[in-house]
């Protein structure tokens, strides 16, 4: 197997990297209303930007995405709020590369992941970016990695 460049491996454990671009633009972005609500003295605006600001800032660390082999599963956290979610890799349907134009310009690529939960299909997100070849680069290491756990199973 190729080096991951997306995942540490910690055990039996896959963890993905986090991943700051998109997030970390969403935070500037706030940050920059919050520093013009300062600007213009309009103390609402500093405290509902700045507030929105940490809260998006920690939901950047509280994301993760882990592929466990020795539970044959994914766990997924997505924002604050959320539950991880355990998806056993049985009812893994397939992944969803969706990308987002503006005029020409790609704003958004996101790599979702369908599953099957009481006979519905389900989806949630893995991972944004900016470029479909990172989203792809990802989605083919998680393949190697579930090819490693399909070989090491066989006798």
């Amino acid at each position: 197997m190729t080096e991951l460049t997306k995942f540490e491996k910690s055990g039996n454990q896959f963890v993905m990297k986090r991943q700051y671009g998109f997030g970390l633009l969403v935070v500037i972005g706030m940050l920059a209303f919050m520093i013009g609500g300062i600007y213009y003295k309009n103390t609402a605006v500093i405290w509902i930007f700045g507030i929105l600001t940490i809260l998006c800032f920690i939901s950047i660390w509280a994301q993760s995405f882990i592929i466990d082999l020795d539970k044959n599963a994914f766990i997924i956290k997505n924002g604050l709020i959320n539950k991880p979610v355990e998806i056993p890799i049985s009812d893994f349907v397939n992944f969803e590369l969706v990308k987002i134009k503006q005029n020409l310009i790609t704003t958004n690529v996101s790599l979702n992941l369908y599953y099957i939960k009481n006979n519905k299909e389900k989806c949630t997100g893995i991972a944004q970016g900016f470029t479909t070849r990172s989203m792809q680069k990802l989605m083919n290491e998680i393949n190697a990695i579930l090819k490693i756990n399909e070989h090491s199973r066989k006798i």
